[in-house]
């Protein structure tokens, strides 16, 4: 037995140590950074801190009994997270780690759960290295192996976006699965990685899957015998196909809500929108941040050292140096082209510029331990000049530390140019090295400036580094907020009663931290005209967000909103004051006198409600007073309007409008500036973003966005709708706009109504005996309302879709979308008894064909361990033609095209800076 384990362990032994190498750096450098958990800080920033770490909570829920998988009801008015499972990577296997960190602490366990995959990816990239390359040196594998786990794209957004380091740590096992299949032709491994990849991250794992149609088209034509080429394009559809049909469960779903969601709605056809990547590759200079280009680059210099240095050593092979500038091709052009980047994202991204960056790393690596198992095959490995090579390490390292500490802030220019100057340095340095006599050269030796060059660049980038400039939205503490606000006011959990954050300093998925329903979301997949709905409602949004800031006392009681959470304090004619944080000892500390308060909605209607059916069909209209006015009256029977324009006076001058006007009553006040250029579009497409202030009585109002509760520049990226002036009562008030600019007057457009509180309180009151009992599981929804023969339709606050199955008293009816935030539902006269069951589209018949192709797999390897499986001929034919077709038309439109519409672009760019500097 102790030889056994003694084999296993001296098997095991060369896999662990590129491993254990990958785990040394990062957690040298978590400790000097002082990164959790051995210091205060984190990696997080982006997306890791905005989206990740709240889906992982709400996967944390899942895990622990407290949520469903496929929806979520706290943000966005209940939501559907199946396109989320997916794109957040949510079902990998490395995310079982989550069970065990404590839910607090989800934001700071990214650091530890990004360095597990990190620690994966040298192991697994070893040991395709060491399947491939046999006789490459242990050093230089072992070498290779820790430059993957290190490379530019996961150190640059590992702590932007560890979603994608899953993929990233498998991507090597698909490549080895790839490599059976076409050497042997034995295809479960790789359909088993093709679907636990789709699983696991549909996007990435669709960027994989083109880069292995690429490169195994490579092989096929440049390496194979043409006899052959059907066995291998059979083998790879086959074996593609059924690790797709395998993963169906996740991906139909995922699909099926992209396909109604505000993401899916690309607009025109596929032709228009390839015709307008062309263009955009033409007219603009792409939107490529360099930095994040050249880094892809970053601690390959001695890979493509070694790659030049073979490709000239061994020119006479032209075959495979027909095959290597392919690769590298397929590699590199994207990172200079950007209509092949467009194309390779699908046609659009934003902010992270090659989310493909990892493909450009791992073909280096191979090509380099191509031609390093050639090149280095009689190298010798005494320790021959290794201490001048630690010196020279050694005195590298100072001066590179020098230089990145010189780097000021926030200045992303000079620091592309000092990581690019390093990268040339050292690419020059090791073909030089390169160039000499092979006795001359010693590799284990160089592998210590290699080491220095890597840990360095680790360094530097694993945590938020210095020279980035970020918005308010990409580096916070907002999930620390979130937690903190959560335990020291004691926020009770629920999906009914709902919360308002109307400062928005908590981030959009707040919700999600509290565990407690809003309107706010960032799950970056809500159906495709929510956003423009609440829009309407009077409620701000920016890009694929949902905002709490705007709306009215109305809307919030429309929605259930019992409590408000702030920084800022609110209007006690709106809110009453429950809790703060100077009630309170947090951490056993004294508590700040400044900091998160919990208010009590004064105005408030039960969840659900009654109106007559002749509702369902009636033109509600977009703009927020018809609409505030409509569903007054339909739940009030007033007919009179709840909220009505207001007659005022105005004095004008080129940058100031007064107004002065005269409420009449008791009425709450709201404001609503618009630029008549861009009426429908995001506030940061217009020029009077931030450029309007905005005064009561001689008092300016304020106008809080993310990083700043007190600004008061309207309108923002965050808050950019209806906007707060007070309560007034019988009472003049003047009003004034004034603006940074002339022209801005000139195109802005200014409106002004008040709601009447008193109507508003006597509907609150006439409410508050109503019979509204509601109940809710992790998926599905009851409520017991009473009908009438005048009001025999329900309107629930849950944003309707196809996903929802619902029914009355046990019978099953048809819903309907009311104003793009109600589900509504006939009910008949007494008790009735609403159920809403979540069902993903989709989810059935994913399962079902995940089901019908493991079938029929199992089917086909009992059958083949019997009696050996021949394909016909003639259907091998069709699939060699048509998977050369498809690997035409993919080359042209997507290299090809691309490369020659970059040509006009480069000579634009070089006429545009010629004539800027003129």
């Amino acid at each position: 037995m102790k030889e056994k384990v003694n084999v296993l362990a001296k098997k095991l032994k060369p896999y662990s140590i590129p491993g254990a190498i990958t785990l040394a750096v990062v957690l040298i450098t978590l400790i000097l950074k002082g990164i959790w958990p051995f210091g205060g800080n984190r990696i997080d920033y982006f997306d890791n801190m905005q989206q990740v770490a709240p889906l992982y909570a709400h996967l944390w829920d899942f895990m622990h009994g407290k949520a469903s998988l496929w929806f979520d009801w706290y943000t966005g008015l209940g939501t559907n997270v199946s396109m989320s499972i997916s794109a957040f990577s949510m079902l990998s296997p490395f995310n079982l780690l989550l069970y065990l960190v404590p839910r607090n602490l989800i934001l700071e366990s990214i650091s530890i759960l990004t360095a597990v995959k990190m620690v994966f990816m040298s192991v697994a990239m070893y040991a395709l290295l060491n399947h491939k390359f046999p006789k490459l040196l242990y050093p230089v594998k072992t070498a290779f192996a820790v430059m993957y786990s290190l490379c530019g794209y996961v150190i640059l957004y590992g702590s932007c976006f560890t979603p994608w380091m899953d993929i990233v740590a498998l991507f090597p096992l698909l490549m080895l699965a790839l490599d059976r299949l076409l050497t042997t032709g034995k295809k479960l491994f790789y359909i088993f990685m093709v679907a636990l990849s789709f699983i696991i991250n549909y996007y990435l794992s669709a960027m994989a899957l083109i880069y292995v149609f690429l490169v195994s088209g490579v092989y096929i034509l440049l390496l194979c015998e043409r006899k052959a080429w059907k066995k291998h394009a059979w083998n790879l559809g086959i074996g593609t196909a059924a690790g797709m049909g395998l993963s169906c469960f996740v991906l139909i779903p995922v699909f099926m809500q992209l396909s109604g969601s505000q993401r899916g709605n690309a607009g025109g056809s596929i032709v228009s929108q390839y015709l307008g990547w062309i263009k955009g590759a033409i007219v603009t200079d792409g939107s490529m941040a360099a930095f994040q280009r050249y880094m892809m680059l970053y601690g390959l210099s001695f890979v493509l050292a070694v790659i030049l240095i073979g490709l000239k050593k061994y020119k006479e092979d032209k075959k495979m140096c027909r095959v290597m500038a392919c690769l590298l091709g397929i590699a590199l052009l994207p990172m200079f082209v950007e209509g092949i980047n467009l194309m390779w994202h699908f046609g659009s991204y934003n902010g992270y510029t090659l989310r493909n960056g990892f493909l450009i790393a791992f073909t280096l690596l191979c090509m380099g331990a191509y031609y390093a198992q050639k090149m280095f095959a009689d190298m010798p490995l005494e320790k021959k000049y290794i201490k001048r090579q630690i010196v020279i390490a050694a005195v590298m390292c100072l001066v590179y530390a020098a230089g990145y500490l010189l780097i000021p802030q926030n200045n992303e220019i000079l620091a592309t140019i000092f990581f690019v100057a390093v990268f040339i340095t050292m690419f020059i340095v090791y073909l030089r090295k390169l160039k000499e006599e092979k006795d001359e050269f010693n590799v284990k030796s160089v592998l210590a400036v290699i080491a220095v060059e890597v840990f360095l660049g680790a360094f530097a980038l694993i945590g938020p580094p210095k020279f980035y400039t970020y918005e308010a939205y990409q580096v916070g503490d907002y999930v620390q907020y979130a937690n903190e606000a959560y335990e020291a006011l004691d926020i009770e959990e629920s999906a009914t009663d709902r919360i308002v954050n109307p400062d928005i300093s908590l981030n959009a998925n707040y919700p999600l931290i509290l565990r407690r329903g809003a309107l706010s979301s960032f799950t970056a997949a809500l159906e495709s005209d929510t956003q423009t709905f609440a829009k309407n409602w009077g409620y701000s949004k920016y890009f694929l967000w949902l905002l709490d800031s705007g709306g009215t006392v109305f809307t919030n009681a429309l929605f259930h909103v019992t409590e408000a959470v702030n920084q800022n304090d609110l209007d006690p004619a709106l809110y009453t004051l429950e809790k703060s944080y100077a009630d309170y000892d947090i951490d056993s500390k004294e508590a700040p006198q400044e900091g998160y308060k919990l208010y009590s909605a004064n105005y408030r209607l039960p969840f659900a409600m009654t109106v007559a059916s002749s509702f369902a069909s009636e033109d509600l209209g977009v703009d927020w007073v018809d609409l505030h006015n409509k569903f007054y009256t339909a739940l009030s029977g007033d007919k009179e309007p709840l909220v009505k324009g207001m007659s005022y006076s105005v004095k004008k001058s080129d940058t100031v409008l007064e107004y002065n006007t005269q409420i009449s009553g008791n009425a709450a006040v709201y404001l609503k500036i618009v630029d008549i250029n861009n009426r429908n579009s995001d506030a940061n497409a217009s020029w009077l973003i931030s450029s309007m202030h905005v005064y009561v009585n001689d008092k300016e109002v304020p106008v809080p966005t993310l990083g700043d509760v007190e600004n008061t520049a309207y309108f923002t990226d965050y808050n950019n709708n209806l906007l707060y002036l007070g309560c007034f009562d019988n009472e003049s008030i003047d009003i004034r706009i004034e603006y940074d600019d002339p022209w801005y007057l000139k195109v802005s457009e200014v409106s002004f109504a008040q709601l009447d509180m008193d109507k508003m309180e006597k509907l609150c009151r006439a409410y508050e005996n109503t019979k509204c009992d509601v109940s809710y599981t992790n998926d599905s929804l009851t409520v017991k309302l009473d009908g009438s023969a005048t009001k025999n339709y329900a309107l629930i606050p849950v944003v309707y879709s196809k996903n929802w199955k619902v029914s009355v008293n046990g019978q099953q009816v048809q819903a309907k979308e009311i104003a793009g935030l109600f589900t509504g539902v006939k009910i008949h006269s007494g008790e009735n008894t609403i159920t809403m069951e979540f069902e993903p589209q989709g989810r059935k018949e994913g399962l079902l064909i995940t089901l019908a192709t493991l079938l029929i797999l199992v089917v086909c390897l009992v059958i083949d361990h019997f009696k050996k499986i021949n394909v016909p001929a003639w259907i091998q034919y069709c699939a060699v033609f048509v998977w050369l077709q498809l690997l035409n038309a993919v080359v042209v439109a997507m290299f090809l095209i691309p490369v020659i519409a970059a040509v006009p672009a480069f000579l634009y760019q070089i006429i545009l800076k010629i004539m800027q500097i003129l």
